[in-house]
């Protein structure tokens, strides 16, 4: 038993000797061949002025070291060529250090190095390859890195940078949808950042620092390295970025798999330009496959710019806004959207718009949230003069200048479904509507097909329901002009307010039905009343109109009326009814008119005189006062498709008024005046001169368009 115990205690005790010995000379072989095996087995000189390596725990130290490259022309190997004050590693595996080329450590610090590395030429060559640097911790201290290309153009550098990283794990090159770097704890700190991801955009950062948890990065900017003439030559199909942030902070930063998750995000004066031209490219790019996830991010005082082939398309100045969480991912397939978003508020100042050809859109502030937006200053402003826009133009086409105090829009609601929005609006106020619109009758008349706004409100492609508008204290004016040199025809709808319901597009609801209610001042000095109803789902675009005008002086309409027949009325109309139905083809219905010492008077075209015996023969035609009973007209008549609704409703107006101040006979009475003409001898200069106006009409022009 004792021989046996003997036995193994020397067993034991000889093979501890053994290791030790072995350890021995393994950490004397480091000490002094070690050098000489890297000189030999790696493409760098490398040389120090202290080394220690401890076998058992694995750390290493050096001091003063410095690599140089072997072969500086080799393009296919990495060049690193610096300084480094000293360098620790902690816990290093020697065995994967020597034999598999890896270094795989708990900690890795570098204290101030200095250096500079060039990549290979043939960086895909390697794809496959296993990481060669595996460390938990990477610390950095006052280090000076930059990195260039194979052909010496830049591609990062850093100055005066303080990194340090805790439990950094990198992701294996061939392993797509993951980040290529996670890690739990960091802290940095630098100068001068600069880096050229490739030949367009240059990025870089004045200053970079981390306190209390919290990254905060100063004078961020994404430039371009080349102006945009020759951009579009080389990618005709792409846009354009020019980015700047005076400072981004951010803190509590988590990396996990693919998912980038920062919080209390703030942008402080960012700036955004985007470049582009008319061949850009309509498919999608390929999608960003990783998730970013912002929680509270804050933009502040920002810019934006788009510019399309050398002229600014958009801007807008003092953006601010606060999104409570944002998240990017374009292969979320439950969301139609590359986002997604919880409550926000931004606004903006001094919104600008190119319209197209003819306008441009201003608005002084506008403010948004979630589920309502608040425009004020509002802007539809023509590009060029009435007279320059009538040059432009191949047919009649009205000109506008709109302006809107402010709209506010509340209860709003949209989503996307099978790449369709759908959009619900509670309410829409417009309050202080300002409307010029201005014809010149000198172009060729439009013959396209004029949709009525039932058809019109169909043809959207979307689902869009507005249960709720509003226009109040607004004032329309519309002008008419002839190429007879005379003042154009002006048509006033002043203090004018309307209420309009369930405005739909007949895409899925059941209520279909648009009632239209109007209250305003005709002509400055009338009450008009207006209401009006037709239904989206009804294929023949049937609709039904009444109105009711009170009170108004023949003379208040003189303005419209005098320069297209060179006539002028006077008298009262105490009141005017009408009660109409229609739909795309007609319109049919009742017209009443009460009326007092009503007379035409006929006036000369060039010295605007009144013409006497002319104004007598035309007031033979008319009725000068209404019975004493409200005489009620039967209306019908067809619709022209080439002209608008409006047009519509003014023949059914204009009918009304022939039969009301002529007579239902209009015919029977047309031929009694011609007979008289005949008899005063003066049919044939009054046809001569009046057969032109007679196309137009008395009245004609009235909403003709």
């Amino acid at each position: 038993m004792k021989r046996a115990l003997r036995i193994l205690f020397s067993v034991i005790f000889g093979f501890a000797v053994l290791l030790v010995s072995a350890n021995l000379y393994f950490h004397y072989w480091l000490r002094h061949h070690l050098p000489q095996y890297i000189e030999n087995k790696s493409p760098y000189h490398i040389h120090y002025q202290n080394l220690n390596i401890e076998f058992v725990s694995g750390n290493i130290s050096a001091s003063k070291v410095k690599i140089t490259p072997k072969h500086i022309d080799n393009q296919n190997v990495l060049q690193l060529n610096g300084t480094i004050d000293s360098l620790f590693i902690s816990n290093l595996g020697i065995y994967d250090a020597i034999l598999n080329k890896k270094i795989n450590a708990k900690y890795v610090k570098l204290f101030r190095p200095n250096l500079q590395i060039i990549l290979p030429e043939n960086q895909d060559a390697h794809k496959n390859n296993k990481q060669p640097l595996i460390t938990k911790n990477l610390i950095i201290k006052d280090g000076n890195v930059e990195i260039l290309r194979f052909d010496k153009s830049k591609f990062l550098s850093i100055e005066n940078l303080s990194l340090n990283v805790e439990n950094l794990k990198l992701t294996e090159k061939n392993v797509t949808r993951k980040l290529p770097i996670v890690f739990d704890q960091y802290s940095i700190k630098s100068k001068a950042f600069h880096f050229y991801p490739d030949e367009v955009y240059h990025i870089s950062a004045a200053e970079i620092n981390t306190e209390n948890g919290q990254m905060s990065v100063t004078d961020f900017s994404m430039k371009p390295l080349m102006n945009f003439s020759e951009f579009s030559r080389k990618f005709p199909r792409k846009s354009l970025l020019d980015i700047s942030s005076q400072k981004m902070k951010f803190k509590d930063i988590v990396l996990k798999k693919n998912k980038i998750s920062l919080s209390e995000v703030r942008f402080s004066e960012p700036h955004l330009t985007v470049y582009s031209s008319e061949n850009q490219n309509k498919n999608k790019n390929k999608p960003f496959i990783y998730i970013v996830e912002l929680q509270n991010v804050f933009f502040e005082n920002g810019k934006a710019n788009i510019i399309k082939n050398g002229q600014n398309k958009f801007s807008v100045d003092n953006v601010n806004a606060h999104f409570e969480q944002l998240v990017l991912d374009e292969k979320n397939p439950k969301n139609e959207l590359p986002f997604q978003y919880k409550n926000y508020q931004i606004s903006g100042r001094n919104i600008f718009l190119d319209a197209g050809k003819f306008y441009q859109f201003f608005i002084k502030n506008a403010d948004f949230q979630k589920n309502s937006m608040d425009l004020r200053g509002l802007h539809l402003q023509p590009k060029f003069t009435k007279t320059q826009f009538t040059s432009k133009i191949s047919t009649e086409k009205d000109w506008y200048n709109v302006k809107i105090a402010q709209t506010r829009i509340t209860d709003f609601h949209w989503k996307l479904k099978d790449s369709q929005p759908k959009i619900n609006i509670g309410n829409v106020l417009i309050n202080n509507l300002q409307v010029q619109i201005y014809r010149s009758k000198s172009p060729k008349d439009d013959l396209t097909r004029k949709k009525l706004y039932s058809e019109l409100l169909r043809s959207i492609k979307f689902p869009l329901l507005v249960k709720n508008l509003n226009i109040r204290n607004s004032n329309l004016i519309y002008e008419e002009d002839l190429p007879n040199g005379n003042k154009p025809g002006k048509l006033t709808f002043s203090q004018f307010n309307l209420n309009a319901q369930n405005l739909n597009s007949n895409k899925g609801f059941k209520k279909t039905v648009v009632p239209i209610k109007i209250h305003t001042q005709f002509m400055n000095v009338a009450p008009m009343k207006v209401n009006w109803s037709f239904d989206t789902a009804n294929l023949q675009d049937d609709f039904s109109i009444s109105g009711q005008i009170n009170d108004l002086p023949a003379e208040s309409i003189n303005a419209f009326v005098t320069p297209y027949s060179h006539k002028k009325v006077e008298g009262n109309i105490h009141e005017l009814r009408f009660n109409f139905k229609g739909n795309r083809n007609e319109i049919s219905g009742n017209y009443t008119m009460k009326h007092e010492n009503v007379k035409v008077k006929v006036l000369d075209e060039k010295t605007k005189k009144e013409k006497k015996l002319m104004s007598a023969v035309t007031n033979l035609i008319v009725r000068t006062n209404s019975k004493s009973e409200t005489e009620n007209v039967v209306v019908h008549t067809t619709r022209n498709p080439t002209k608008s609704f409006f047009n519509l409703l003014w023949r059914g107006v204009e009918e009304g008024l022939k039969k009301t101040l002529v007579g239902k006979n209009v015919e029977k009475t047309e031929k009694t005046v011609k007979q008289v003409k005949q008899n005063l001898g003066l049919q044939n200069s009054v046809d001569q001169k009046e057969k032109p106006k007679k196309e137009k009409g008395f009245f004609k022009n009235l909403f003709k368009k």
